[in-house]
Protein backbone atom coordinates (compact mmCIF):
# COMPACT_ATOMS: atom_id res chain seq x y z
CA UNK A 1 0.00 0.00 0.00
CA UNK A 2 1.19 3.51 -0.76
CA UNK A 3 0.17 6.81 0.75
CA UNK A 4 -2.26 8.82 -1.34
CA UNK A 5 -0.55 11.81 -2.96
CA UNK A 6 -2.08 15.20 -3.59
CA UNK A 7 -1.20 17.87 -6.12
CA UNK A 8 -0.84 20.42 -3.34
CA UNK A 9 1.37 18.12 -1.24
CA UNK A 10 -0.46 19.47 1.80
CA UNK A 11 -0.35 17.58 5.05
CA UNK A 12 -3.36 15.29 5.11
CA UNK A 13 -5.25 13.14 7.56
CA UNK A 14 -6.12 10.18 5.36
CA UNK A 15 -5.59 6.46 5.09
CA UNK A 16 -3.25 4.59 2.80
CA UNK A 17 -4.43 3.68 -0.66
CA UNK A 18 -3.80 0.64 -2.78
CA UNK A 19 -3.71 -0.02 -6.48
CA UNK A 20 -6.82 -1.06 -8.33
CA UNK A 21 -7.00 -4.79 -9.08
CA UNK A 22 -5.24 -5.85 -12.23
CA UNK A 23 -7.26 -6.66 -15.28
CA UNK A 24 -9.74 -3.81 -14.81
CA UNK A 25 -10.55 -1.69 -17.83
CA UNK A 26 -8.99 1.74 -17.94
CA UNK A 27 -10.96 4.74 -16.69
CA UNK A 28 -12.21 7.37 -19.09
CA UNK A 29 -9.62 10.04 -19.78
CA UNK A 30 -9.91 13.13 -17.61
CA UNK A 31 -7.82 16.21 -17.05
CA UNK A 32 -5.04 14.50 -15.14
CA UNK A 33 -5.23 11.13 -13.42
CA UNK A 34 -8.56 10.10 -11.86
CA UNK A 35 -8.92 10.83 -8.18
CA UNK A 36 -8.62 7.97 -5.74
CA UNK A 37 -11.98 6.74 -4.48
CA UNK A 38 -12.46 5.80 -0.84
CA UNK A 39 -15.45 3.61 -0.06
CA UNK A 40 -16.31 3.89 3.64
CA UNK A 41 -18.16 1.29 5.65
CA UNK A 42 -20.37 1.89 8.68
CA UNK A 43 -17.68 1.22 11.27
CA UNK A 44 -15.72 4.27 10.09
CA UNK A 45 -18.61 6.67 10.69
CA UNK A 46 -19.41 5.05 14.03
CA UNK A 47 -15.85 5.75 15.17
CA UNK A 48 -15.75 9.27 13.72
CA UNK A 49 -19.01 10.83 12.45
CA UNK A 50 -17.04 13.44 10.49
CA UNK A 51 -14.76 10.87 8.85
CA UNK A 52 -15.95 11.63 5.31
CA UNK A 53 -14.48 15.14 5.60
CA UNK A 54 -10.96 13.86 6.33
CA UNK A 55 -9.89 12.54 2.93
CA UNK A 56 -8.38 15.75 1.51
CA UNK A 57 -9.24 16.30 -2.18
CA UNK A 58 -10.29 12.73 -2.85
CA UNK A 59 -13.68 11.23 -3.62
CA UNK A 60 -15.58 9.55 -0.80
CA UNK A 61 -18.36 7.07 -1.57
CA UNK A 62 -20.93 5.80 0.92
CA UNK A 63 -22.84 2.70 -0.21
CA UNK A 64 -26.57 3.09 0.47
CA UNK A 65 -26.46 0.18 2.90
CA UNK A 66 -24.20 2.26 5.17
CA UNK A 67 -27.04 4.76 5.66
CA UNK A 68 -29.35 1.86 6.47
CA UNK A 69 -26.91 0.48 9.04
CA UNK A 70 -26.50 3.91 10.65
CA UNK A 71 -30.27 4.12 10.95
CA UNK A 72 -30.32 0.76 12.69
CA UNK A 73 -27.69 1.92 15.20
CA UNK A 74 -29.47 5.16 16.23
CA UNK A 75 -30.68 3.73 19.55
CA UNK A 76 -27.67 1.56 20.33
CA UNK A 77 -26.67 2.17 23.99
CA UNK A 78 -22.99 2.76 23.16
CA UNK A 79 -22.88 3.74 19.48
CA UNK A 80 -26.23 5.49 19.09
CA UNK A 81 -24.88 9.02 19.53
CA UNK A 82 -22.24 8.49 16.84
CA UNK A 83 -24.82 7.08 14.41
CA UNK A 84 -27.19 10.01 15.00
CA UNK A 85 -24.39 12.55 14.70
CA UNK A 86 -23.22 11.08 11.40
CA UNK A 87 -26.78 11.04 10.01
CA UNK A 88 -27.24 14.63 11.18
CA UNK A 89 -24.13 15.77 9.32
CA UNK A 90 -25.24 13.96 6.17
CA UNK A 91 -28.65 15.59 6.46
CA UNK A 92 -26.99 19.01 6.68
CA UNK A 93 -25.25 18.26 3.38
CA UNK A 94 -28.59 17.21 1.89
CA UNK A 95 -30.21 20.48 2.97
CA UNK A 96 -27.33 22.50 1.59
CA UNK A 97 -26.95 20.73 -1.77
CA UNK A 98 -30.37 19.21 -2.36
CA UNK A 99 -29.19 15.70 -3.18
CA UNK A 100 -26.41 13.30 -2.27
CA UNK A 101 -26.48 10.83 -5.16
CA UNK A 102 -24.13 13.17 -7.05
CA UNK A 103 -20.74 14.34 -5.68
CA UNK A 104 -21.05 17.28 -3.28
CA UNK A 105 -18.12 19.28 -1.83
CA UNK A 106 -17.25 18.41 1.76
CA UNK A 107 -14.10 20.40 2.54
CA UNK A 108 -11.93 23.26 1.31
CA UNK A 109 -9.50 20.95 -0.50
CA UNK A 110 -11.89 19.81 -3.21
CA UNK A 111 -12.97 16.56 -1.63
CA UNK A 112 -16.41 15.24 -2.53
CA UNK A 113 -18.96 12.83 -1.12
CA UNK A 114 -21.77 10.88 -2.72
CA UNK A 115 -24.14 8.17 -1.62
CA UNK A 116 -23.88 5.33 -4.13
CA UNK A 117 -27.30 4.03 -5.19
CA UNK A 118 -26.03 1.83 -8.02
CA UNK A 119 -23.06 -0.49 -8.54
CA UNK A 120 -24.61 -3.00 -6.13
CA UNK A 121 -24.71 -5.98 -8.53
CA UNK A 122 -23.09 -8.84 -6.63
CA UNK A 123 -22.26 -10.67 -9.85
CA UNK A 124 -18.73 -9.31 -9.57
CA UNK A 125 -18.22 -11.24 -6.33
CA UNK A 126 -17.09 -14.87 -6.16
CA UNK A 127 -20.03 -17.23 -5.53
CA UNK A 128 -19.10 -17.73 -1.89
CA UNK A 129 -19.49 -14.01 -1.20
CA UNK A 130 -22.98 -13.63 -2.69
CA UNK A 131 -24.95 -13.97 0.53
CA UNK A 132 -27.13 -10.82 0.65
CA UNK A 133 -25.21 -9.54 3.67
CA UNK A 134 -24.42 -5.88 4.19
CA UNK A 135 -20.71 -6.65 3.86
CA UNK A 136 -21.40 -8.24 0.47
CA UNK A 137 -23.28 -5.12 -0.65
CA UNK A 138 -20.40 -2.86 0.38
CA UNK A 139 -17.88 -5.10 -1.37
CA UNK A 140 -20.05 -5.12 -4.51
CA UNK A 141 -20.10 -1.32 -4.68
CA UNK A 142 -16.33 -1.07 -4.23
CA UNK A 143 -15.58 -3.84 -6.72
CA UNK A 144 -17.93 -2.47 -9.37
CA UNK A 145 -16.33 0.97 -9.09
CA UNK A 146 -12.89 -0.62 -9.40
CA UNK A 147 -14.16 -2.42 -12.50
CA UNK A 148 -14.62 0.98 -14.14
CA UNK A 149 -10.93 1.66 -13.77
CA UNK A 150 -11.11 3.73 -10.60
CA UNK A 151 -8.40 3.49 -7.95
CA UNK A 152 -10.62 2.23 -5.14
CA UNK A 153 -9.75 1.62 -1.51
CA UNK A 154 -12.23 0.19 0.97
CA UNK A 155 -11.74 1.86 4.35
CA UNK A 156 -13.03 0.07 7.44
CA UNK A 157 -12.45 -0.38 11.15
CA UNK A 158 -13.80 -3.91 10.76
CA UNK A 159 -10.92 -6.36 10.39
CA UNK A 160 -12.96 -9.20 8.81
CA UNK A 161 -14.29 -6.86 6.12
CA UNK A 162 -10.78 -5.71 5.26
CA UNK A 163 -9.73 -9.35 4.91
CA UNK A 164 -12.74 -10.07 2.67
CA UNK A 165 -11.86 -7.06 0.50
CA UNK A 166 -8.33 -8.32 0.03
CA UNK A 167 -9.70 -11.76 -0.85
CA UNK A 168 -11.65 -10.33 -3.81
CA UNK A 169 -8.73 -8.20 -5.03
CA UNK A 170 -9.64 -4.86 -3.48
CA UNK A 171 -7.24 -2.55 -1.70
CA UNK A 172 -8.37 -2.14 1.90
CA UNK A 173 -7.12 -0.12 4.81
CA UNK A 174 -7.94 0.72 8.39
CA UNK A 175 -9.29 4.16 9.23
CA UNK A 176 -6.46 5.78 11.17
CA UNK A 177 -7.70 9.19 12.27
CA UNK A 178 -7.31 9.58 16.03
CA UNK A 179 -4.79 6.78 16.39
CA UNK A 180 -1.88 7.22 18.75
CA UNK A 181 1.37 8.22 17.08
CA UNK A 182 3.35 6.94 20.07
CA UNK A 183 1.58 3.86 21.47
CA UNK A 184 4.69 2.73 23.35
CA UNK A 185 4.54 5.25 26.21
CA UNK A 186 4.61 3.36 29.52
CA UNK A 187 4.41 6.25 31.97
CA UNK A 188 7.83 5.28 33.36
CA UNK A 189 11.37 6.61 32.87
CA UNK A 190 14.84 6.00 34.31
CA UNK A 191 17.21 8.82 35.30
CA UNK A 192 20.78 8.85 36.62
CA UNK A 193 21.17 11.15 39.65
CA UNK A 194 23.77 11.92 42.29
CA UNK A 195 23.87 10.48 45.79
CA UNK A 196 23.12 13.88 47.34
CA UNK A 197 19.94 14.20 45.30
CA UNK A 198 18.70 10.81 46.48
CA UNK A 199 19.45 11.82 50.08
CA UNK A 200 17.46 15.02 49.63
CA UNK A 201 14.49 13.05 48.32
CA UNK A 202 14.55 10.68 51.28
CA UNK A 203 14.80 13.73 53.52
CA UNK A 204 11.42 14.90 52.25
CA UNK A 205 12.54 17.53 49.74
CA UNK A 206 11.20 17.95 46.22
CA UNK A 207 13.84 18.20 43.49
CA UNK A 208 14.02 20.08 40.21
CA UNK A 209 15.80 17.72 37.80
CA UNK A 210 16.63 18.88 34.29
CA UNK A 211 16.11 15.36 32.93
CA UNK A 212 12.55 15.30 34.31
CA UNK A 213 11.50 18.76 33.13
CA UNK A 214 10.47 17.54 29.66
CA UNK A 215 8.58 14.48 30.88
CA UNK A 216 4.77 14.49 31.17
CA UNK A 217 3.53 15.16 34.67
CA UNK A 218 2.85 12.07 36.82
CA UNK A 219 5.54 10.09 34.97
CA UNK A 220 6.99 7.48 37.30
CA UNK A 221 10.75 7.60 37.75
CA UNK A 222 13.36 5.02 38.66
CA UNK A 223 16.30 7.08 39.92
CA UNK A 224 19.71 5.40 39.82
CA UNK A 225 22.72 6.55 41.84
CA UNK A 226 26.01 4.98 42.84
CA UNK A 227 24.54 4.04 46.22
CA UNK A 228 21.32 2.50 44.95
CA UNK A 229 18.00 3.50 43.43
CA UNK A 230 14.79 5.23 44.41
CA UNK A 231 11.29 5.67 43.05
CA UNK A 232 9.83 9.09 42.37
CA UNK A 233 7.17 10.89 40.37
CA UNK A 234 7.06 14.05 38.28
CA UNK A 235 4.49 16.47 39.71
CA UNK A 236 2.48 18.99 37.64
CA UNK A 237 4.93 21.79 38.51
CA UNK A 238 7.74 19.53 37.16
CA UNK A 239 9.42 18.93 40.49
CA UNK A 240 10.25 15.36 41.48
CA UNK A 241 8.88 13.79 44.66
CA UNK A 242 9.83 10.52 46.33
CA UNK A 243 7.45 7.56 46.06
CA UNK A 244 7.71 5.36 49.12
CA UNK A 245 7.52 1.61 48.60
CA UNK A 246 5.58 0.95 51.80
CA UNK A 247 2.36 2.66 50.68
CA UNK A 248 -0.65 0.37 50.65
CA UNK A 249 -4.30 0.42 49.63
CA UNK A 250 -6.73 -1.73 51.61
CA UNK A 251 -3.82 -3.89 52.73
CA UNK A 252 -2.34 -4.32 49.25
CA UNK A 253 1.25 -3.25 48.61
CA UNK A 254 3.07 -2.98 45.33
CA UNK A 255 5.84 -5.45 44.57
CA UNK A 256 7.36 -4.04 41.39
CA UNK A 257 8.42 -0.47 40.70
CA UNK A 258 5.47 0.02 38.36
CA UNK A 259 2.97 -1.30 40.91
CA UNK A 260 4.31 1.06 43.58
CA UNK A 261 4.07 4.00 41.21
CA UNK A 262 0.54 2.88 40.31
CA UNK A 263 -0.48 2.78 43.97
CA UNK A 264 0.92 6.26 44.51
CA UNK A 265 -1.12 7.54 41.55
CA UNK A 266 -4.28 5.74 42.67
CA UNK A 267 -4.03 7.20 46.17
CA UNK A 268 -3.47 10.75 44.87
CA UNK A 269 -6.95 12.27 44.92
CA UNK A 270 -5.87 15.19 42.74
CA UNK A 271 -5.62 12.81 39.76
CA UNK A 272 -9.09 12.28 38.31
CA UNK A 273 -8.24 9.68 35.65
CA UNK A 274 -5.72 6.88 36.16
CA UNK A 275 -4.86 4.46 33.36
CA UNK A 276 -3.38 1.07 34.24
CA UNK A 277 -2.07 -0.94 31.30
CA UNK A 278 -0.28 -4.23 31.16
CA UNK A 279 -0.66 -7.84 30.18
CA UNK A 280 -2.76 -10.37 32.06
CA UNK A 281 -1.68 -11.06 35.63
CA UNK A 282 0.18 -7.83 36.33
CA UNK A 283 -2.27 -6.73 39.03
CA UNK A 284 -4.24 -4.02 37.24
CA UNK A 285 -7.67 -5.03 38.52
CA UNK A 286 -6.45 -5.82 42.05
CA UNK A 287 -4.73 -2.44 42.40
CA UNK A 288 -7.75 -0.55 41.08
CA UNK A 289 -10.22 -2.47 43.25
CA UNK A 290 -8.19 -2.10 46.44
CA UNK A 291 -7.67 1.61 45.79
CA UNK A 292 -11.43 1.96 45.35
CA UNK A 293 -12.22 0.10 48.58
CA UNK A 294 -9.60 2.17 50.40
CA UNK A 295 -11.29 5.36 49.19
CA UNK A 296 -14.80 4.13 50.05
CA UNK A 297 -14.39 2.16 53.29
CA UNK A 298 -11.29 3.67 54.92
CA UNK A 299 -11.06 7.26 53.73
CA UNK A 300 -14.80 7.64 53.01
CA UNK A 301 -14.10 9.83 49.99
CA UNK A 302 -16.69 8.10 47.81
CA UNK A 303 -19.99 6.31 48.38
CA UNK A 304 -19.30 3.17 46.36
CA UNK A 305 -17.06 1.45 43.83
CA UNK A 306 -18.70 1.00 40.43
CA UNK A 307 -17.06 -1.35 37.95
CA UNK A 308 -18.18 -1.05 34.34
CA UNK A 309 -17.33 -3.91 32.01
CA UNK A 310 -17.86 -3.94 28.23
CA UNK A 311 -19.97 -6.85 27.04
CA UNK A 312 -17.52 -8.34 24.57
CA UNK A 313 -17.20 -12.01 25.42
CA UNK A 314 -14.26 -14.01 24.15
CA UNK A 315 -16.70 -16.33 22.39
CA UNK A 316 -18.69 -13.44 20.94
CA UNK A 317 -21.90 -14.24 22.87
CA UNK A 318 -23.97 -11.15 23.60
CA UNK A 319 -25.76 -10.40 26.87
CA UNK A 320 -29.24 -10.62 25.39
CA UNK A 321 -28.78 -14.27 24.44
CA UNK A 322 -28.03 -15.39 27.98
CA UNK A 323 -30.86 -16.68 30.21
CA UNK A 324 -32.16 -15.10 33.39
CA UNK A 325 -32.55 -11.64 34.89
CA UNK A 326 -30.21 -8.76 34.19
CA UNK A 327 -28.15 -9.60 37.28
CA UNK A 328 -27.92 -13.24 36.21
CA UNK A 329 -27.03 -12.22 32.67
CA UNK A 330 -24.25 -10.00 33.98
CA UNK A 331 -22.87 -12.77 36.20
CA UNK A 332 -20.22 -14.09 33.74
CA UNK A 333 -18.74 -10.60 33.42
CA UNK A 334 -19.12 -9.72 37.13
CA UNK A 335 -17.52 -12.95 38.32
CA UNK A 336 -14.05 -11.80 37.25
CA UNK A 337 -14.40 -8.79 39.56
CA UNK A 338 -15.63 -10.92 42.46
CA UNK A 339 -12.77 -13.37 41.89
CA UNK A 340 -10.30 -10.50 42.19
CA UNK A 341 -12.04 -9.24 45.33
CA UNK A 342 -11.89 -12.70 46.89
CA UNK A 343 -8.18 -12.95 46.16
CA UNK A 344 -7.23 -9.72 47.96
CA UNK A 345 -9.58 -9.61 51.01
CA UNK A 346 -10.85 -12.06 53.61
CA UNK A 347 -14.24 -13.69 53.13
CA UNK A 348 -15.88 -11.64 55.91
CA UNK A 349 -14.69 -8.40 54.28
CA UNK A 350 -15.99 -9.61 50.93
CA UNK A 351 -19.40 -10.32 52.46
CA UNK A 352 -19.46 -6.88 54.10
CA UNK A 353 -18.59 -5.12 50.84
CA UNK A 354 -21.31 -6.94 48.92
CA UNK A 355 -23.85 -6.83 51.76
CA UNK A 356 -23.59 -3.05 52.13
CA UNK A 357 -23.77 -2.52 48.38
CA UNK A 358 -20.35 -0.85 48.29
CA UNK A 359 -19.35 -2.63 45.08
CA UNK A 360 -21.49 -2.60 41.96
CA UNK A 361 -20.66 -4.31 38.66
CA UNK A 362 -22.61 -3.04 35.66
CA UNK A 363 -22.55 -3.42 31.89
CA UNK A 364 -21.16 -0.37 30.17
CA UNK A 365 -24.50 0.13 28.44
CA UNK A 366 -25.83 1.52 31.75
CA UNK A 367 -23.60 4.58 31.68
CA UNK A 368 -25.48 6.37 28.89
CA UNK A 369 -27.53 9.22 30.35
CA UNK A 370 -26.01 8.91 33.83
CA UNK A 371 -23.84 11.32 35.77
CA UNK A 372 -21.72 9.45 38.28
CA UNK A 373 -21.25 11.49 41.46
CA UNK A 374 -19.26 10.51 44.57
CA UNK A 375 -18.16 7.21 43.05
CA UNK A 376 -14.86 5.46 42.46
CA UNK A 377 -15.38 4.23 38.90
CA UNK A 378 -13.38 1.42 37.31
CA UNK A 379 -13.70 0.76 33.58
CA UNK A 380 -12.37 -2.76 33.23
CA UNK A 381 -11.18 -4.28 29.93
CA UNK A 382 -11.07 -0.80 28.39
CA UNK A 383 -9.01 -2.09 25.45
CA UNK A 384 -12.24 -3.32 23.82
CA UNK A 385 -13.85 0.14 23.72
CA UNK A 386 -13.82 2.51 20.76
CA UNK A 387 -12.22 5.91 21.34
CA UNK A 388 -15.57 7.70 21.13
CA UNK A 389 -17.20 5.34 23.61
CA UNK A 390 -14.34 5.84 26.06
CA UNK A 391 -14.66 9.61 25.80
CA UNK A 392 -18.40 9.25 26.45
CA UNK A 393 -17.63 7.25 29.59
CA UNK A 394 -15.19 9.86 30.85
CA UNK A 395 -17.70 12.63 30.18
CA UNK A 396 -20.12 10.98 32.65
CA UNK A 397 -17.79 11.35 35.62
CA UNK A 398 -19.46 13.81 37.99
CA UNK A 399 -18.49 15.77 41.07
CA UNK A 400 -16.55 13.87 43.70
CA UNK A 401 -15.76 10.94 41.40
CA UNK A 402 -12.61 9.43 39.96
CA UNK A 403 -12.13 6.88 37.21
CA UNK A 404 -9.57 4.13 36.61
CA UNK A 405 -9.10 2.52 33.20
CA UNK A 406 -7.63 -1.00 33.20
CA UNK A 407 -6.60 -2.50 29.89
CA UNK A 408 -4.42 -4.95 28.00
CA UNK A 409 -4.25 -4.06 24.30
CA UNK A 410 -3.08 -7.58 23.47
CA UNK A 411 -6.48 -8.97 24.51
CA UNK A 412 -9.01 -7.01 22.45
CA UNK A 413 -12.32 -8.78 21.87
CA UNK A 414 -13.79 -5.96 19.76
CA UNK A 415 -12.48 -6.37 16.21
CA UNK A 416 -13.26 -2.72 15.41
CA UNK A 417 -10.57 -1.54 17.84
CA UNK A 418 -6.92 -1.64 16.79
CA UNK A 419 -3.75 -1.52 18.87
CA UNK A 420 -3.21 2.19 18.23
CA UNK A 421 -6.71 3.56 18.74
CA UNK A 422 -9.29 3.21 21.48
CA UNK A 423 -7.71 3.48 24.91
CA UNK A 424 -4.22 3.97 23.42
CA UNK A 425 -5.39 7.07 21.57
CA UNK A 426 -7.12 8.41 24.68
CA UNK A 427 -3.91 7.95 26.69
CA UNK A 428 -1.92 9.95 24.16
CA UNK A 429 -4.54 12.70 24.03
CA UNK A 430 -4.58 13.10 27.83
CA UNK A 431 -0.86 12.51 28.44
CA UNK A 432 0.66 15.39 30.39
CA UNK A 433 -2.61 16.76 31.80
CA UNK A 434 -2.51 17.26 35.58
CA UNK A 435 -5.77 15.32 35.97
CA UNK A 436 -4.45 12.26 34.12
CA UNK A 437 -1.82 9.61 34.83
CA UNK A 438 -0.82 6.37 33.16
CA UNK A 439 1.50 3.50 33.99
CA UNK A 440 2.08 0.18 32.24
CA UNK A 441 2.60 -2.75 34.60
CA UNK A 442 5.11 -5.38 33.52
CA UNK A 443 5.63 -7.92 36.31
CA UNK A 444 3.22 -10.86 36.27
CA UNK A 445 1.79 -12.00 39.60
CA UNK A 446 0.12 -15.12 38.23
CA UNK A 447 1.40 -18.67 38.02
CA UNK A 448 4.41 -19.67 35.94
CA UNK A 449 2.04 -21.46 33.55
CA UNK A 450 -0.07 -18.34 33.01
CA UNK A 451 3.05 -16.23 32.45
CA UNK A 452 4.45 -18.64 29.85
CA UNK A 453 1.15 -18.69 27.96
CA UNK A 454 0.89 -14.90 28.10
CA UNK A 455 4.38 -14.62 26.62
CA UNK A 456 3.36 -16.94 23.79
CA UNK A 457 0.19 -14.96 23.09
CA UNK A 458 2.14 -11.69 22.92
CA UNK A 459 4.29 -13.18 20.16
CA UNK A 460 1.19 -13.58 17.98
CA UNK A 461 0.70 -10.42 15.86
CA UNK A 462 -2.65 -8.68 16.36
Amino acid sequence: MTTARTTSRATQDTTATGRAPRGRKAAAKEDGPPRPVYVLDTSVLLSDPAAFRRFAEHEVVLPLVVITELEGKRHHPELGWFARQSLRMLDELRIKHGRLDQPVPINDLGGTLRVELNHSDDGVLPPGFRNESNDARILSVALNLAGEGRQVTLVSKDMPLRVKAAAVGLAADEYRHGQASDPTWTGMAEIEVGDDEVNELYGGADLALDAAAELPCHTGLVLHSSRGSALARVLPDKVVRLVRGDREAFGLRGRSAEQRIALDLLLDESIGIVSLGGRAGTGKSALALCAGLEAVMERRRHKKVIVFRPLYAVGGQELGYLPGSETEKMSPWAQAVFDTLGAVVHENVREEVLGRGLLEVLPLTHIRGRSLHDAFVIVDEAQSLERGVLLTVLSRIGQGSRVVLTHDVAQRDNLRVGRHDGVTAVIEALKGHPLFAHVTLTRSERSAIAEVVTDLLEDIPN
